[in-house]
């Protein structure tokens, strides 16, 4: 058996018609889930119970993952129909979480792009409901259920649907960093720049912040300093909020054995190549910003 042995030996004309209608951030209306468990012991994660199964063995394990009923296409939209779409039998789904019962602080945070695990649905098929599509598990679906359903509208706009390849490409792009930069000191500034967008105008000219890494490896970091890229040279009082928020990590770096270095601004034109090939990017979704690599 094979991904090769799911696809038919020819597509029907009418399936074809009717997976046209389909693009990622499309909504479905299913809210099961599979994924592997062990099957000769406890699975110590899930909780699922032994089956008894020899050493080795797995097997499959059903539920519902989404709250909502939903579930969200995140595969590429050319997968879906089109020419590479007839290469695909399935098309990948993330499941649709109420987020209502959050805190309100947390949902915010959802809002703003400040948590990478949700994406805020902007146009749920419920109005009024508090909904974003939860980026921690994917479920494949048959592309035969797709063809004999209707696609359902979960975000207002393209751009908005837009947001959720971003946010998914950066998931799986994202490059492993030291557990003292990727938390409190990524996450701080990715605050700092949310927070700031609601009122300051210099963040409109940020390109993108990129740890620049001066000695070891992104894992195992010796050196480290903050790259900002703008579209113009910055004056003092634009580089204040970032100079001032990547000080105050200095202490935190020294203490895991990382030797920190000053911010550098520079813009965009003026960035050698061999630079931004040592640096690797902070995501920070508010920046509104496409990527460039």
């Amino acid at each position: 058996m094979s991904i090769d042995r799911l696809l038919p030996e020819s597509w029907p004309s009418e399936t074809l018609t009717a997976l046209e209608r389909w693009r990622q951030g499309h909504l479905l209306p299913i809210d099961r889930g599979a994924w592997i468990v062990p099957a000769w012991v406890d699975d110590s994660v899930t909780g699922e119970p032994s089956a008894h199964g020899a050493t080795g063995e797995v097997r499959a394990r059903s539920a519902a993952l989404s709250d909502t009923g939903f579930a969200a296409v995140v595969s590429q939209t050319c997968d879906i129909a089109g020419g590479p779409g007839r290469r695909h039998p399935l098309v990948q789904t993330c499941p649709v979480r109420d987020i209502s019962v959050f805190p309100p602080d947390k949902i915010e945070q959802i809002k703003n792009l400040e948590i990478t695990d949700y994406v805020w649905l902007s146009e749920p098929p419920v109005a009024g409901a508090a909904w974003a599509v939860d980026l921690r598990a994917t479920v494949p679906v048959s592309k035969g259920l797709l063809a004999v359903q209707e696609p359902i509208i979960g975000f207002a706009s393209i751009e908005h649907e837009l947001i959720l390849g971003q946010r998914l490409a950066s998931k799986l792009a994202r490059p492993a960093v030291h557990d003292a930069l990727a938390g409190p000191v990524f996450e701080a500034l990715r605050k700092l720049i949310s927070k700031a967008k609601k009122s300051h105008d210099w963040c409109d000219e940020v390109e993108q912040l990129r740890l620049e890494v001066v000695e070891g490896s992104t894992l195992y970091p010796k050196r480290v300093r903050l790259l900002v890229l703008t579209d113009h040279p910055f004056q003092p009082f634009e580089k204040k909020p970032l100079r001032d928020e990547w000080k105050s990590h200095r202490k935190l770096l020294n203490t895991a054995g990382i030797n920190w270095e000053p911010i550098h601004f520079l813009t965009v034109d003026k960035c050698p190549v061999r630079l931004y090939r040592a640096s690797v990017p902070i995501e920070a979704p508010t920046l509104e910003r496409g990527r460039f690599s």
